[in-house]
């Protein structure tokens, strides 16, 4: 896995046409968990979109990093 930063081009996996460039990369608290143990941040992402011309907030694991 790529790592995304700031100013990185990225696509959606499920909806691979909605593309646009990093504005932010921040983490949020995760409440629930399947697993035992401690619960970690999860990375999250804003972009604007090309598509729509929108900021979209999703998380960084349905996203990939365009080359």
């Amino acid at each position: 896995m790529r790592h995304i930063r700031v100013g990185d081009r990225v696509s959606m996996i499920y909806q691979m046409n909605n593309c646009g460039i990093v504005t932010e990369v921040f983490f949020k608290r995760v409440t629930a968990g399947t697993s035992s143990g401690s619960l970690s941040k999860q990375t999250w992402i804003k972009f604007k979109s090309d598509l729509t011309g929108k900021i979209v907030e999703i998380k960084r694991e349905d996203v990939i990093k365009e080359s």
